[in-house]
């Protein structure tokens, strides 16, 4: 499996925290946006406050450790692979939900060790949040949970997701090893967010409707109230997407100007570096196809494959709506 990767990056932002215990799995599918029963090996999702607001974005895992010669699911334990920065927000969150339940959260901070495998030589047969197994490339060892080796569940365009114990044993002929900002902008290339991008907004806003990470028919949890009223009867008319600057080599910072089409005003760059940025962008009035202005720069939008098919199926549920 690795031959055949282009780039590997270690995650050192990302951590993992479990929770474990009989009421683990209840737990969670009370207070996470998407159906916990549907997890194959790993799973996107969000944790919200009563407001519908972002608390933390995660990628939920199905741990496995050996019995009787054979690895298996454990049936009481899930592993939140999350942003280091929010891991005390979200431990503080997921207290308030622990009163007389059988749970216990562990910090695994410097036991496991996360990792992206992505670029244009990955290809992939598996779905999004199934997982790979690759026996001549498992570095697990008995009395270990086994390695997670999975298709990341939010997009398969951006490759592979991995927990391991340890470092994995990598030949530098066989793939190229990055670091983490490398991947950060293939991720935001597809418009893919986390961590503190994400926190406080609105899950539409920054996508997630489009990277597997809510079940619009699970029930009830924690904002999902506001969450089904948005996307059934509201209209999400912004939405943060990536840019690139296509004239004039750009070294300035564009944060907080406007983007307009002569004296029309359609969004705001979030952030930028170089020729590339992210932009709060009025989707909805604009063509996405065309260029737009920021100061004395000329800007296009990256539209992968996915966020192209996923924007125009958004825009054709609004039409809809309208007739």
């Amino acid at each position: 499996m690795l031959k055949k990767l282009s780039h590997f990056a270690r995650l050192d932002n990302r951590t993992i925290l479990s929770i474990k215990g009989r009421d683990a799995f209840e737990i969670l599918q009370g207070i996470t946006t998407n159906d916990i029963r549907q997890i194959q090996q790993s799973q996107s999702t969000l944790f919200l406050n009563t407001n519908g607001r972002i608390i933390c974005e995660a990628i939920l895992h199905r741990p496995q450790i050996q019995k009787n010669d054979q690895w298996q699911y454990c049936n009481d334990e899930i592993w939140m692979d999350i942003d280091i920065d929010i891991k005390s927000s979200l431990v503080n969150h997921i207290k308030k939900f622990l009163i007389r339940k059988k749970v216990q959260i562990t910090d695994y901070e410097n036991q496991l060790h996360i990792f992206q495998v992505y670029g244009p030589e990955v290809k992939l047969n598996n779905q999004e949040g199934e997982p790979i197994i690759d026996p001549n490339n498992d570095l697990s060892e008995e009395g270990d949970y086994r390695n997670i080796v999975a298709v990341d569940p939010r997009s398969s365009s951006i490759g592979i997701r991995m927990v391991t114990n340890d470092m994995p044993d990598l030949k530098q002929n066989d793939i190229q090893i990055e670091d983490q900002g490398h991947f950060e902008i293939s991720r935001l290339t597809e418009a893919i967010f986390e961590g503190k991008e994400v926190v406080n907004k609105i899950p539409f806003q920054v996508n997630f409707d489009f990277w597997n990470s809510i079940n619009l028919t699970k029930g009830c949890y924690v904002g999902q109230e506001l969450t089904a009223r948005t996307y059934h009867t509201g209209v999400i008319r912004k939405r943060l997407l990536p840019f690139k600057i296509v004239s004039n080599d750009n070294t300035d910072n564009l944060e907080d100007q406007i983007i307009s089409n002569g004296e029309q005003e359609v969004g705001k760059v979030v952030k930028s570096s170089n020729n590339f940025g992210i932009a709060n962008v009025n989707y909805l009035d604009i063509d996405l196809e065309k260029e737009y202005q920021v100061g004395n720069k000329i800007i296009s939008f990256i539209l992968q494959e996915k966020l192209r098919s996923n924007l125009i199926k958004y825009i054709e549920l609004i039409q809809s709506r309208k007739q």
